[in-house]
């Protein structure tokens, strides 16, 4: 590995632990009940539905998981009062998964946090800065999701 993709991958190694560490820490001090990464991911992803609510298999696609285990960590999320599961009433077999007045608490303070990181990180950086760094961020994601592709594994970002 020549000194560039050494550094490259350094840097990405431990932005992408530390990222995982600081929501890890920041679950810690904004819910009283031990969350995990996977739980607060699946309430963000609840919460994109806003009213109408999220199928489980839409969970399921988007957390890149399979419906059994959606299923599993929707009921686990239901029992600590984060999200509320319906049928749909053209189709019984159809389960819709929203957030509870908690849930939508939670979510919203986890965006919070996702804006105050991005903000930190962005505040030092003047505007061309930031357009190369999202440029660059986005072509590393192309990289990402296309490398998904070819071993077959679900993309769903």
């Amino acid at each position: 590995m020549d000194i560039f993709a050494e550094a490259l991958n350094d840097i990405l190694v431990k932005a992408s632990r530390n990222i995982l560490r600081l929501e890890e820490e920041s679950l810690k001090t904004i819910s009283d009940t031990s969350l995990s990464i996977n739980e607060m991911h699946l309430i963000e992803c609840v919460g994109k539905g806003k009213d109408d609510g999220v199928t489980i298999s839409q969970v399921a696609s988007e957390l890149c998981i399979t419906r059994p285990s959606a299923t599993i960590a929707v009921n686990k999320l239901e029992k600590k009062g984060y999200v509320r599961k319906f049928n749909c009433q053209e189709d019984g077999r159809v389960v819709y998964v929203v957030l509870t007045d908690k849930g939508r608490e939670i979510d919203a303070i986890h965006m919070q946090y996702h804006k105050d990181m991005v903000n930190e990180v962005s505040k030092e950086l003047d505007e061309d800065q930031i357009k190369y760094l999202i440029g660059a961020i986005h072509k590393l994601n192309s990289y990402f999701k296309k490398s998904i592709g070819e071993k077959g594994i679900r993309n769903d970002e």
